[in-house]
């Protein structure tokens, strides 16, 4: 009986994984196409590309402003960190819209997607205090 139950509960445990892997499986392609045409666009800094995923999303094609979000926090990313913050994650300002944005546009959100998106480019947009 332990053996029968400990095989049950690992089937069980086993299909919420296979589900997953399922749902990931169909957006790769969708992913691949997004990446291609973010590829194309041949946009570089930040601010060009959460305009190029606002436009994106406006034309409803997810995966490509999927991307170019993708694309913006990595280069807000890869900026220098001090050594004691590197370990952190950066969970808001600029990335954490730019994140929200992100998960905004997956789950279809494109309203709540266009707002952070804003959010985010009214931030890179302001100016600095003096002295820092």
């Amino acid at each position: 009986m332990p053996r029968r139950l400990l095989l049950l509960s690992s089937i069980l445990l086993g299909l919420p994984a296979m589900a997953m892997a399922q749902s990931a499986t169909n957006w790769v392609p969708e992913q691949n196409r997004g990446a291609a045409e973010a590829d194309a666009a041949g946009i570089d800094d930040v601010i060009g590309l959460l305009n190029a995923a606002l436009t994106a999303i406006r034309a409803n094609r997810r995966s490509q402003a999927v991307e170019f979000m993708e694309r913006a926090e990595a280069r807000l990313l890869t900026r220098s960190t001090p050594v004691l913050q590197a370990g952190s994650p950066v969970q808001g300002g600029i990335v954490g819209r730019i994140g929200n944005a992100r998960r905004a546009a997956l789950a279809e959100n494109n309203v709540l997607a266009r707002k952070e998106i804003a959010a985010a480019l009214a931030a890179l947009n302001r100016p600095r205090p003096a002295g820092r």
